[in-house]
């Protein structure tokens, strides 16, 4: 039995997943981080990871690709889409899960990068099942009032 420290990784295909980490999971907002009306949702598969994450009006970012899991760092192993690439490779995290609660601090793709590293939670909304998953309507709705007729 691993102690409650250890992660024990399922193989498939040649990638580890964590089957604790597949399934849905809300980006949590953080009042008292730089970007307190945040919001966001990743979704894990065994080896597919989907995230769209809007930090304000001008910084959003859609990535669907595969990833692994080695140790408590989820590793990123390859990209199909990326709706900002500008913004450079997404980089690796490290990944605690605490109940419902993922909390993941993203690592730096750039190694002479002296910005520390940024920390996003996540509360889990579903087990993944077979069939879509979608994501809260929130997320593609506007701020702005809706027009009167």
């Amino acid at each position: 039995m691993a102690s409650p420290d250890e992660h024990t990784l399922t193989f498939l295909c040649g990638s580890g997943f964590l089957p604790s980490l597949v399934g849905v999971w809300d980006l949590m907002a953080d009042e008292s981080s730089q970007w307190p009306s945040q919001k966001g949702f990743l979704i894990f598969k065994e080896t597919k990871i989907i995230a769209v994450i809007e930090r304000n009006e001008n910084m959003r970012r859609g990535v669907e690709g595969t990833y692994s899991v080695e140790g408590n760092r989820i590793i990123m192993t390859g990209l199909s889409i990326d709706t900002a690439p500008e913004q450079g490779a997404p980089g690796d995290g490290e990944f605690e899960i605490d109940g419902d609660i993922l909390t993941i601090t993203w690592l730096s793709t750039n190694q002479t990068c002296q910005m520390p590293h940024h920390v996003d939670k996540f509360r889990r909304r579903a087990q993944f099942a077979d069939g879509a998953v979608l994501p809260p309507v929130a997320i593609y709705e506007s701020d702005a009032p809706n027009a009167t007729s």
